[in-house]
Parts: structure tokens; sequence; C-alpha cells
């Protein structure tokens, strides 16, 4: 299962990164047309990192036996995940007529996590997990 949730992570995650480069091309060219890139961008890194986040966190409570001692076996990914988890419900809680620069802190602080999760899921998944 593991197996299967890695390919679909790494196949839908180099589709992100091609979206996101698309995105930065029209955004360098001035196009408009770069939000609707931006957000199949962010569609793709969903479909990259759900799936793989779930089959991560059933094979920790099969191995570990609850979500306690999951959590107190990874008290880092615990804490980083409640972070983003608050950042993401801030975002959304300023999305209209919000404050502009707490939504903006709250995106760069949600990517800025995520990114040291995946960081965090290559090197453990090069050790052989």
């Amino acid at each position: 299962m593991l197996r299967r949730a890695d390919r679909w992570f790494r196949a839908a995650g180099i589709l992100t990164l091609a979206l996101l480069a698309a995105t930065l091309g029209l955004l360098a060219a001035g196009a408009d047309a770069w939000r609707p890139v931006f957000a199949l961008a962010h569609l793709a890194a969903l479909i990259a990192l759900v799936p793989l986040g779930v089959v991560l966190v059933v094979e920790a409570l099969r191995r570990e036996g609850s979500l306690g001692a999951v959590v107190r076996g990874h008290r880092a990914v615990a804490a980083i995940l409640g972070i983003v988890v608050v950042a993401i419900v801030v975002s959304l809680m300023n999305f209209d007529d919000g404050i502009r620069w707490l939504r903006r802190v709250a995106n760069l602080t949600t990517v800025t996590l995520i990114l040291v999760l995946v960081a965090r899921y290559f090197v453990w998944s090069r050790r052989g997990a």
C-alpha cells in the first residue's frame, strides 16, 4: 500500500511542480491566465499529499497501536500537522474581506511546513522505511 501511495505521490508531485512552473511562466509573461493554472497546482498537490498522508497514518496506527502512541512517537510531525491545521483555518477565516497580511502569513506558514514534511518524508523513505 505504501509503495503505491509513494508512486502516486511522486507522479502527482511532478505534475504539481510542472503546474507551478507554468504559473511562474505566466506570471513572468504578465498573462492573466495564471490563476486557473495555480488553482490546478493546488489540486494536484492535494491529490499527491492526501493519499500518502492517509497511508502513512494508517501504517503508523497499525505499527503503534493507538493515536496517542503515534503522536508520542512522532511529536515533531504531530506538532507540524497541528500548526498546519491552525494556519489553514486562519487562512480560510480571512479569505473574503479578511486581513490580507494575516492570510498571506498563514498561507506561507502552511506551504513552508508542508515542504518540511515532504522533505522529512523523502529522508525517511530513503532510509528504506
